[in-house]
């Protein structure tokens, strides 16, 4: 009886293509099978991202996170995702406290030494596939920074640097670790909204906060569907949920920091009153 891999390269590739819009823990997992099997997925995982990111013009429907990045880092994509049912009925603001870390360590595979190992190693095979894949790439990163305090309330912007190809789940991870993106030990909350776009730098300046569904600072249409906007809200903590210092090290030694957090890239279309001449 003829075996699979008496089939040849090409249709194979064509085959694991498939399979990868279909089931890609299966794909990923049918790497470990032999050298010839690795190979032939990575050239379909590349395969099936080129088609995406190559045809992101002409694919109807929305971009989307990827299931299986849903599935093994939830969490990581809204902070409120990490909180156990008992937690969300008896917290009334699911607030990390100040620990920024705890969506890492409460990740479904971040228990089992076994399993955390296999995750952080910088060769694994998440780190570099798309955020978005078998949909459109996410080509630009907005990170929203709002601050509250009984002093008053501050908001910061960055944008991350992005390559061509777009967003990996691996990029999205080290800027999660980055020191400019959260807030660290006074870091509330965050969420990645997939399909927005900061319209204007003026208007959040102005504003001084974020407000999701303002036309006039968010665009949501066709010209931001390969957008996403990480926004993260913190304050003062007066009593921190801290992890340990080996646990905070742990995750933050994972991050391979390749990103840059730029400033704002747009056009400058206000003036902005900075005091009176004399």
């Amino acid at each position: 009886m003829a075996k699979l891999l008496d089939l040849p390269n090409e249709l194979l590739i064509a085959i694991l293509e498939i399979l990868a819009t279909l089931d890609l823990q299966s794909l990923i997992t049918s790497q470990l099978t032999n050298r010839r099997l690795h190979a032939l997925v990575q050239d379909a995982i590349h395969n099936v991202h080129t088609s995406t990111t190559y045809n992101a013009k002409e694919n109807a429907g929305e971009t989307q996170i990827n299931p299986l990045w849903n599935a093994k880092f939830q969490g990581l994509f809204n902070t409120a995702d990490c909180f156990s049912v008992e937690e969300k009925k008896r917290m009334f603001y699911l607030s990390l406290n100040g620990d920024y870390t705890l969506p890492f360590s409460r990740l479904p595979w971040a228990k089992r030494e076994s399993q955390r190992k296999a995750y952080l190693c910088p060769e694994a095979s998440w780190r570099n596939i798309s955020l978005t894949f078998g949909h459109a790439p996410i080509t630009h990163l907005d990170v929203v920074k709002s601050y509250s305090a009984p002093e008053g309330d501050s908001i910061d912007y960055y944008q991350v640097e992005l390559p061509p190809s777009g967003m990996t789940m691996g990029l999205f991870w080290d800027v999660l670790l980055s020191e400019q993106a959260t807030y660290h030990c006074e870091t509330g909350s965050w969420e990645l909204i997939v399909g927005r776009q900061l319209r204007s730098y003026d208007v959040l300046s102005e504003y001084e906060c974020f407000i999701l569904d303002d036309r006039d600072l968010v665009d949501w249409g066709e010209g931001a569907r390969q957008a996403a906007v990480l926004y993260v809200r913190g304050g003062p903590v007066s009593c921190y949920a801290s992890a340990s210092e080996d646990e905070k090290n742990c995750w933050i030694s994972s991050s391979q920091n390749k990103q840059r957090l730029l400033p704002w890239q747009g056009p400058i279309q206000n003036f902005i009153f900075t005091g009176y001449y004399n």
